[in-house]
């Protein structure tokens, strides 16, 4: 009487460590850790459609690929990641403490069950570590429970025998689970997940947010940053505001770019207006995702082809889409947006074949098709005065702003403008026709009395002596 209390009593609080264990993977992953989940989502896709789950069928493991990725899909939706990711572990760990069981381990089946759900969640801190895995591992263990059901008293070569028969099915189902890697979780890719997501889902007040919240942002943060700004038509006034800033102008697609930054191009060339350099980085995005499936590019593909005029390859990423089950009420609202409808006169229509993506001239091109695209205005003066390229500075501010009768009363262009005049000796009639703003010019009169004076921090002219230029990347 008293061993089967006490018996009960160590089953209860090995479910209760099991419960327990469950509440604090799903806090974690779903308070601390949730952007990763979003970032699966987005780097696969899954069409409700008989074709493509063929495609599935004739590798091992296609049963543990199809349900993972089919459940990946939901990863959409806020909460779902982490209840799916917790429900697979604790499916993993029911299963193993049942085989266990079985064996006669008695509680210790509880310890080992738990130990291999902690192995997996940590695997899965890895932003590739895809839940096939998982699925894969419970389908697995889950031969082996069976298997246990054999009978005791069958001779070792029939167990053998029968073991392989009945392992066979499931291992042609679910394969071998990868196994990751042991590490931390990445908290430094957790923050560009964070405010790249937060920017993809339109929550640009909660990017300012993030950012500005962070003592030192990551380049890829103050990217997306400075993407919001730039559309508020304040980026010129917060340009200086980080130092080193990351506008993104001076990456080049190459072979050694890294695939975040490739998709990040894809984001500054589509609020630029360039669709041709949009939609070569959102296929590049497409080719070098896993199984070359990425819905997020798909989508922008469509988007790109709509902005174009292009209805039959916008039909066909639209079709794709159709197939899905997050995206599929979005292509119906996507045909009419007017905002998308609205990009269309900043399209770049020069007839020139470009051989490299040379922001420079991108955004050139752009402001002789439309001048009245001042994102990509900010965006080229702006990336002048990082580079500390007075003459092309000047040149642009007279071709695009001067020369079409634009003034721009930014306090950053007024500054630089201050360095150019006292560089070439500029007669009063010069600083009378670009300097309106009088603080200004006697603020400058004074700095270059404490030339280098911290007091003069905000300002472009400390800037231009103190900060380190940046250099182009690939």
């Amino acid at each position: 009487m008293k061993l089967n209390v006490l018996m009960k009593k160590t089953n209860l609080w090995a479910y209760g460590a099991v419960g327990l264990w469950a509440i604090v993977c799903f806090v974690f992953f779903q308070f601390y850790y949730p952007y990763h989940f979003f970032y699966q989502e987005q780097n696969q896709l899954f069409l409700l459609a008989w074709d493509y789950v063929e495609t599935y069928l004739p590798d091992m493991g296609w049963a543990a690929q199809l349900v993972g990725d089919f459940l990946t899909q939901f990863y959409y939706y806020l909460y779902a990641g982490p209840i799916i990711l917790t429900v697979a572990l604790l499916t993993l760990g029911d299963i193993t403490r049942r085989f266990l069981q079985r064996l006669h381990l008695g509680n210790w089946s509880f310890v080992i069950a738990i130990l291999l759900m902690t192995v997996f969640a940590v695997f899965s801190f890895r932003y590739d570590y895809r839940l096939s895995n998982i699925i894969s591992a419970i389908g697995i263990m889950g031969g082996f429970w069976i298997c246990s059901f054999l009978p005791d008293r069958w001779n070792h070569d029939i167990f053998k025998l029968f073991s392989i028969i009945i392992l066979f099915p499931f291992v042609w189902l679910f394969g071998l689970p990868k196994m990751g890697k042991f590490a931390l979780p990445n908290f430094y890719l957790e923050k560009q997940f964070a405010v790249d997501n937060e920017y993809y889902f339109g929550n640009h007040d909660r990017v300012i947010e993030m950012v500005e919240a962070e003592k030192d942002p990551t380049p890829e943060m103050k990217f997306f940053y400075n993407l919001v700004q730039a559309q508020r038509g304040n980026l010129p006034n917060v340009l200086l505001k980080y130092v080193p800033n990351d506008l993104g102008t001076f990456y080049r697609i190459g072979p050694n770019t890294p695939m975040l930054t490739i998709k990040n191009m894809n984001e500054l060339y589509w609020v630029l207006g360039d669709m041709t350099f949009t939609e070569r980085a959102a296929m590049m995005g497409n080719v070098f995702s896993p199984d070359n499936r990425n819905v997020r590019m798909v989508k922008r593909l469509a988007e790109v082809n709509l902005v174009s005029g292009d209805t039959m390859a916008m039909n066909k990423y639209m079709r794709i889409l159709d197939k899905t089950w997050v995206y599929a009420k979005q292509t119906k609202r996507m045909r009419n947006d007017e905002r998308l409808l609205q990009k269309r006169q900043f399209v770049n229509r020069i007839d020139t074949m470009q051989t490299t993506d040379n922001l420079h001239m991108i955004m050139m091109e752009l402001l002789e098709s439309n001048p009245n695209n001042t994102i990509a205005l900010h965006y080229l003066l702006c990336s002048d005065l990082l580079l500390k390229d007075m003459k092309n500075f000047k040149r642009d501010y007279d071709r695009f702003c001067m020369d079409q009768g634009r003034e721009p009363n930014e306090r950053l262009f007024q500054e630089a403008l201050c360095i150019w005049l006292a560089g070439t000796n500029a007669k009063p009639e010069e600083w009378e026709k670009y300097i309106h703003d009088s603080q200004v010019f006697n603020r400058f009169v004074e700095y270059n009395q404490q030339r280098g004076s911290n007091q003069f921090a905000d300002t472009y002219w400390y800037y231009f002596d103190k900060a380190k230029t940046p250099q182009p990347q690939l």
